[in-house]
């Protein structure tokens, strides 16, 4: 017999007779490894909780549902709403295998981004195959970044940016700061034949995350995908936001008006103002400076820590191929931006953040536009410590 029919076989059993007395009395017409098998089916189909998923997850508390699914049960409902929109999520039943719930894909998919468990054992968690879990984390997680990513990373308007800066100020006097920039490394398995590629400073293996983020901690851009081995200065020259400011200036972003902050691994540019750097002969003045420069660019990486923390996946992604690595990175990112809109708060925080704030030379003085840059700091060293 065929592993099909052997299945189907434990299924009937166990449906219409006892198996236990049934497997006994046709053991003369099955081979010791079809009993085997058989023996196997009937076992797996009954050693999972005798409760469905959708029950035992309602009997939630609102806290216990918070801390197990890393949001609350009214942004659940948010989410829900918003996934909705796209119908690939939502399959009808065409007589054939029940699929999945909407609602059990997305519980499912929150579950795997917020713990660090298996496949295998978040498919017993669920009673579902592993294979399973596996395609229902993959739908989700496209839809996060295909449908959702445009919607909930975005990058301010004019008026927002009034809102914004207002946030950035407040902490060290900084006028006109809409977002702080860095670089931080994810932890992924990498294929033997690719761990140079991966492999960062510290020499543990590595895909690169650049974000931008507001005094909120809410990403406004996210680049994502660069192996560990890769520098932060590189990413940003590869990135899509120094394209724009290449190709289209900086009010096109900036509205000839407001700039980033970044640290020393950065270039310094008019639209991005990096610290001064220190060779042992740095003034009172600049050192009191890039203290406030600090201050003020501390929300990056809050921002880092607060991602790892709710979406603890990230702390080491485990994943059989590579290339997926990156949208599990950004659907993790927009589900922290949907929480914090949400004003769902997580006081769970990673302070162990790897971040990359090296200096390269060779990179960023391929950079143009420095020496507008260098004037721009020293007009801000002025107001801020005349």
């Amino acid at each position: 017999m065929d592993e099909v029919t052997i299945s189907c076989l434990g299924l009937l059993l166990q449906e219409f007779f006892n198996p236990a007395e049934v497997i006994d009395s046709i053991d003369f017409c099955l081979t010791n490894e079809d009993y085997d098998l058989l023996l196997i089916n009937l076992i797996r189909e009954t050693h999972f909780r005798s409760i469905w998923s959708e029950d035992w997850i309602n009997k939630f508390t609102a806290r216990d549902f918070h801390k197990l699914f890393r949001m609350t049960q009214d942004t659940y409902g948010n989410l829900l709403t918003a996934l909705s929109v796209n119908s690939e999520l939502i399959k009808p039943y065409t007589r054939r295998n029940k699929p999945v719930s909407f609602h059990k894909k997305v519980l499912i998919s929150l579950w795997y981004y917020g713990r660090e468990m298996s496949m295998h054992a978040i498919g017993n968690q669920f009673y579902t195959a592993t294979s399973t879990v596996i395609i229902l984390v993959q739908e989700v997680t496209d839809c996060l970044c295909n449908s959702m990513a445009k919607k909930f990373i975005t990058w301010p308007n004019i008026k927002e940016c009034t809102i914004i800066e207002e946030g950035f100020r407040v902490r060290a006097n900084f006028h006109n700061v809409i977002g702080a920039i860095d670089g931080c490394h994810i932890s992924v398995k990498v294929p033997s034949s690719e761990q140079d590629s991966y492999t960062n400073r510290k020499m543990t293996k590595s895909i690169i995350v650049q974000a931008i983020c507001t005094s909120n901690k809410i990403f406004t851009n996210i680049c994502v995908g660069y192996p560990g081995r890769v520098h932060d200065a590189r990413v940003f020259k590869n990135s899509e936001i120094f394209s724009i400011m290449q190709n289209e200036g900086p009010s096109s972003l900036f509205y000839d008006k407001y700039y980033l902050l970044g640290d020393s691994a950065y270039p310094n540019l008019s639209w991005l103002i990096t610290p001064y750097k220190n060779y042992g002969n740095l003034s009172a003045r600049k050192r009191k400076w890039n203290y406030f420069h600090s201050q003020t660019r501390v929300d990056i990486e809050l921002s880092f820590g607060l991602l790892k923390g709710r979406w603890r996946r990230l702390l080491y992604l485990n994943v059989t191929n590579i290339s997926r690595a990156p949208n599990i990175i950004l659907a993790c990112c927009v589900l922290h931006n949907f929480c914090l809109v949400n004003d769902d708060e997580l006081d769970e925080i990673v302070n162990d953040v790897q971040l990359d704030n090296t200096s390269q030379t060779d990179i960023q003085n391929a950079i143009y536009g420095t020496e507008s840059g260098n004037a721009k700091r020293d007009e801000l060293l002025n107001i801020l410590v005349p």
